[in-house]
């Protein structure tokens, strides 16, 4: 997967971590071991050297590229929109996540450490 294709180069920052490069370039910081697994040549992952070149993946880890259900939880500032836009690549198909998860009462108010189950086939 380390062709010119598939990765794009991205020079470390001092104070970068692999938190927020994950946040930033995948959407989710939660993905950092995302960075970690192209990245074979960092020895230590909660410091990054300023001037270092990683590579990050341009196709990662979404519901597409993976073949069953899965279970996330929900981060501090999530909405159903924005797990939708980074696990199905689109928004819209929150309506699939309001629909595997019955306990959501109410799509505007999901919570910190919440659970939600989201299908791999999303019609939405």
């Amino acid at each position: 997967m380390n062709n010119a294709r598939n990765t794009k180069a991205l020079l470390i920052q001092p104070g970068d971590s692999l938190w927020k490069l994950a946040q930033q370039t995948l959407g989710r910081g939660s993905r950092w071991h995302e960075l970690l697994a192209a990245n074979p040549g960092i020895v230590d992952p909660t410091h990054l050297a300023a001037g270092t070149k990683i590579v990050v993946p341009r196709e990662t880890s979404t519901l597409r590229s993976r073949n069953s259900d899965t279970k996330i939880a929900v981060e501090k500032g999530d909405t159903l929109t924005k797990i939708a836009q980074s696990q199905y690549r689109k928004a819209a198909a929150w309506r699939c996540i309001v629909q595997a998860n019955p306990e959501i009462k109410d799509p505007n108010r999901i919570y910190e450490g919440q659970q939600l189950l989201l299908l791999f086939n999303c019609k939405q």
